[in-house]
């Protein structure tokens, strides 16, 4: 009856019926006129539950699952008004950025708020966009709700029912229980604030195509403004991807629905591209490339998907209390990122190699990668200290997540191999886990260890006190012997740089120099400015697609008294773009070291035997 109830009052609301004739009960009635946007604002009216209390405080998060930074999303909120239901105006007042304390919520009846969007922010906390939200009238509205819709702590556990008036056409892609869809009004509902968070909506003309397996129904949903990537571009990779996952997983996803959101965009942004985990979907903040790029974003974006996606295991289905009673307002961080998000990217590419999308030697790339990427963060910085950190003094050492945390899975799959005789793996560890606690049980964050530990043997306790917990450098080369991969470290010569910032622009595609931290001689001499963007280094032209084969070109090239050139953009005073030439000699070189992976042709007995249980062929 109530989900019935919420579509009639919508559709009583399209014919100007005064929201006052709507029954409060124990449901928040949200409701939203996409049509109403007015620079980058929306107004949100709420027709809350029922307050049995003399006060109550409604709140917007500090904090959501998945983004380990406090972004703090009631600053976006402005205009925060009280009523009872005669319209009678009730006393607020701010309690915190996040926070609005309501007089007389016994009468309260509903609210009403504007909300700026997110992707427009210019403070230096900027909200890591696939977390964020973004009002372009008639384009695009991207609902992350925590953006839009607050809650008050003792109603969480309550029905949402949010209500959309839309721009004729527009379709609202999402995981969230549809109720009611017609060419201009959208109504979804949730079961509490929880499920409200973990399923954003994306509003646009539709683009979309679904894939369909026994058990799951995956919809992918696409934003390109310049039209370079559709859905059905995107479809073939995808359905490759998730048959390779659906196997590895034992014939089943995770999920009866799941949705890829894409956001293509050819806006600056933060500066950061990537995706945002849900139980249910996933949502995307990449570049608006033209058609001719496309297949390169689109392989780009297998990596990226894979690991999403395989977020519905962990954290999402298997984490820490921590996370499974997680405070929006006053957040407590696990311990274990190396799970949650190392292992995640542990499968993200395992999966891959397993299951025949990638070789052998492209996935000793990627290792060699993550090695080389792990040794820019402090590596005797114990992994379990920054996590509990991450949102504080370890913030900056956060990205080794998905380099170090990657590398740890991956030794702890072949250690638990070794010690089983090649009977168990990693996943066979996590799926013993899921059976145990799963969805909505939690396990404690002090117990995990050990519960690994009792599953597997003291050897990989040993390797979780030493360079898990602890602050002593994984033997890489040891572990990875065990399955034929060889890591060797080659040192090579690097332009010293100084503290040269590097961001992209979405619009011509270049790179670009955000911030020039620390002048050295060369850089002097060379005479890069902030806001120039790089054209070609000694004649070879850099783009989105070439950037990384042409600065890995110039390892062990470079040396001192070498001649070196680059072409930049720059505008001039009245905005002119002009190539401008730069010239310097090479004054400062500093030795760095990559690591070289090795896949090894002759392997003993017993590397061929753990290699064939790592592989699974």
């Amino acid at each position: 009856m109530k989900l019935v109830f919420s579509a009639l009052t919508l559709i009583l609301l399209s014919f100007n019926i005064s929201s006052s004739q709507i029954l409060q009960n124990d449901t928040y009635q949200y409701f939203v006129d996409l049509n109403k946007a007015d620079n980058d604002q929306l107004e949100i009216e709420l027709i809350t539950p029922v307050i049995s209390t003399a006060t109550a405080e409604f709140k917007l998060p500090a904090m959501v699952p998945g983004t380990y930074k406090v972004y703090n999303f009631g600053r976006f909120i402005s205009g925060l008004k009280a009523f009872d239901n005669s319209g009678n105006e009730l006393k607020t007042e701010k309690k915190d950025v996040d926070s609005w304390e309501i007089s007389n919520a016994d009468k309260l009846y509903r609210l009403k708020y504007f909300v700026d969007d997110s992707f427009d922010d210019t403070s230096d906390n900027k909200v890591f966009e696939p977390a964020g939200t973004s009002i372009e009238k008639d384009s695009v509205f991207i609902f992350n709700n925590h953006g839009f819709f607050g809650y008050f702590r003792d109603n969480l556990k309550n029905e949402y029912v949010l209500n959309f008036t839309k721009p004729e056409g527009f379709y609202g892609s999402s995981s969230l229980i549809n109720t009611l869809r017609s060419n201009n009004l959208e109504v979804f509902t949730a079961p509490d604030y929880q499920f409200v968070v973990d399923n954003p909506i994306m509003f646009c003309l539709p683009d979309t195509t679904t894939i369909n397996f026994d058990e799951t129904s995956v919809m992918i949903s696409v934003y390109s403004p310049g039209k370079g990537i559709s859905s059905a571009d995107l479809s073939a990779k995808l359905k490759v991807l998730l048959t390779a996952i659906r196997n590895f997983l034992g014939g089943k996803l995770s999920a009866d629905r799941y949705t890829f959101l894409f956001y293509f965009t050819n806006k600056e942004g933060s500066g950061s591209f990537g995706a945002l985990e849900h139980n249910y979907s996933s949502l995307y903040f990449m570049p608006d490339v033209p058609k001719e790029s496309a297949p390169y974003m689109i392989n780009q974006l297998q990596s990226t998907s894979a690991h999403e996606f395989y977020h519905t295991v962990t954290p999402l289905n298997l984490h820490s209390e921590e996370i499974g009673n997680f405070d929006f307002n006053d957040p407590k961080m696990s311990k274990h990122l190396w799970l949650y998000e190392g292992v995640t990217e542990y499968f993200a590419d395992y999966i891959q190699l397993r299951e025949g999308l990638v070789d052998l030697k492209e996935y000793g790339k990627n290792i060699e990668r993550k090695i080389s990427g792990s040794m820019m963060f402090n590596d005797s910085l114990p992994f379990t200290e920054m996590s509990l950190e991450a949102l504080g003094k370890y913030e900056e050492q956060y990205f080794n997540v998905y380099q170090k945390g990657a590398l740890i899975g991956l030794s702890l799959d072949i250690l638990i191999r070794e010690e089983s005789n090649g009977s168990m793996g990693l996943q066979d560890v996590i799926n013993i886990m899921l059976q145990k606690y799963g969805k909505d049980k939690s396990f404690k964050d002090e117990d995990l260890f050990d519960e690994i530990v009792a599953l597997t043997s003291p050897k990989i306790g040993e390797f979780f006190q030493k360079y898990v917990a602890g602050d002593q450098r994984i033997p890489y080369s040891e572990i990875f012997s065990k399955v034929g991969i060889k890591v060797k470290s080659i040192p090579y010569n690097k332009i010293d740089m100084g503290g040269i910032q590097m961001g992209f622009n979405q619009k011509t595609y270049r790179l670009v120099i955000r911030q020039i931290a620390e002048d050295n001689s060369f850089v002097k001499d060379l005479g890069v400015k902030s806001g120039d963007e790089l054209v070609s280094i000694n004649g070879k032209e850099i783009n989105f697609m070439t950037m990384r084969d042409i600065f890995g070109s110039l390892k062990n090239k470079i040396k001192e008294g070498d001649n070196f050139e680059m072409v930049v953009a720059r505008n001039n005073e009245s905005g002119t773009e002009k190539m401008e030439t730069l010239k310097a000699v090479v004054s400062k070189v500093k030795t760095a070291f990559d690591s070289e992976v090795i896949v090894e042709k002759e392997l003993s007995e017993q590397q061929m035997k753990l290699k064939t249980a790592w592989l699974g062929k």
